[in-house]
């Protein structure tokens, strides 16, 4: 089973790439994927760093994730972090 991943973070951060909170989301939601025997495919991870949540249309993440979505998503589950 192939599995996405969508990280967001709402504010940008002044520090290193690997310390940002959508790095660790993404390695965490990496982690859970092969703890369910899931694979993950970086053509499927989805990132919105900076971007408020309630600005939809300008979440480029978002929008490309939604776009896969028709008219069959190439992948079986989405992964978030709270």
């Amino acid at each position: 089973m192939i599995a996405a991943i969508y990280a967001r973070k709402s504010t940008n951060q002044d520090r290193a790439d690997e310390d940002k909170s959508v790095t660790r989301q993404v390695a965490n939601a990496k982690a859970f994927a092969v703890s369910k025997g899931w694979k993950t495919d970086d053509r499927y991870i989805f990132v919105d760093d900076g971007k408020s949540g309630t600005e939809f249309a300008r979440r480029a993440g978002l929008q490309e994730l939604l776009a896969m979505l028709e008219p069959k998503p190439p992948f079986a589950v989405l992964i978030v972090s709270e």
